[in-house]
């Protein structure tokens, strides 16, 4: 153990000190856990400072930057989780109350199934489960996983899998990544696009920091080259608005085609094809009530019914 030096103040910890300590262990950097808490970096180390202080040991190691929890904070990290679970069965029990025993569900995605997956699944839900409240957001992948461990979201639905320990993730099943062109594009007459085709387009495209972005960057580098995108953007809805003015063309998830954003499109599959799957998470610690659970199974009714359908017949549209 790493003892601090100086007069140590005894004491239990308070419940903000915990909040923080448990974002810092999620997040892995003072920095992140600010933007997590909505709060400045300065006062996410005040509180961590305030924390070691009080216990009399270190939490965390500095090395090159990065913090790196100590064997003590690993052990506390296992209490601290159920504490936020319990919180978070509170703060749902007072939401049920409030809205007169209906219930609460949390659901975060990737942005692409909000366009209209899982309004349609919102749809169904509610008419069968009048008075249940749902509560969604569309979040990238890297604040997608904080919102599961902090307890703040019962189901996570993403593109990709998310790897962490205390997180339990199973596929539904799978779409596709399609090619979408403004209409009237020399391509547009091709009935796939394979990746050398591409070469001297203008892309519009994700950041290789992104898990979409890796994947298309590999995807893309069939002679050795390497095809940055010319215009970077986070979700394929911004990706075709951009592609609809005639700006380049995109690589995007099937997962929130519709007619309306295809709008002055033309898609068209790719080959050789890049599976896609649809991803569920919840918590290992704390499993998701019924109603979210009930809620997820309209999810994948409709995503394994509809979704293939609904791709189908706007390719062969276009």
């Amino acid at each position: 153990m790493s003892e601090l030096p100086g007069k140590v103040r005894s004491g239990p910890l308070n419940l903000r000190q915990i909040e923080v300590f448990h974002a810092i262990m999620i997040t892995g950097s003072l920095s992140a856990a600010g933007r997590l808490l909505h709060v400045t970096q300065p006062a996410i180390s005040r509180v961590l400072a305030s924390i070691e202080l009080r216990l009399g040991y270190a939490l965390f190691e500095r090395f090159k930057g990065r913090l790196h929890p100590t064997k003590e904070a690993r052990k506390l990290f296992q209490e601290v989780e159920s504490i936020q679970a319990g919180v978070h069965r509170l703060n749902d029990m007072a939401a049920g109350l409030a809205g007169h025993g209906g219930g609460l569900v949390s659901v975060v995605s990737s942005p692409s199934f909000g366009e209209w997956l899982i309004p349609a699944a919102t749809a169904k839900f509610c008419a069968r489960n009048p008075g249940v409240r749902i509560r969604y957001r569309p979040l990238g992948m890297d604040a997608l996983l904080p919102q599961l461990l902090l307890g703040h979201a019962d189901i996570a639905i993403s593109t990709f899998k998310p790897e962490h320990p205390n997180l339990i993730t199973s596929e539904l099943t799978q779409g596709e990544i399609v090619c979408v062109l403004p209409v009237g594009h020399r391509l547009a007459r091709e009935s796939v696009i394979e990746p050398a085709m591409l070469a001297g387009e203008m892309l519009v495209g994700y950041g290789r920091d992104t898990p979409l972005g890796e994947t298309l960057f590999d995807y893309l580098d069939p002679l050795g080259q390497e095809f940055a995108p010319a215009i970077e953007v986070r979700s394929s809805q911004t990706a075709c608005s951009f592609v609809r003015q005639g700006v380049g063309v995109a690589l995007v998830d099937s997962y929130g085609l519709t007619d309306a954003l295809m709008h002055g499109l033309v898609v068209r599959r790719i080959e050789p094809a890049i599976a896609l799957s649809v991803h569920v998470s919840h918590s290992r610690i704390e499993p998701p009530p019924s109603i979210a659970k009930a809620f997820l199974a309209q999810f994948s009714q409709i995503v394994k019914k509809e979704l293939p359908a609904m791709t189908q017949a706007i390719v062969k549209r276009t």
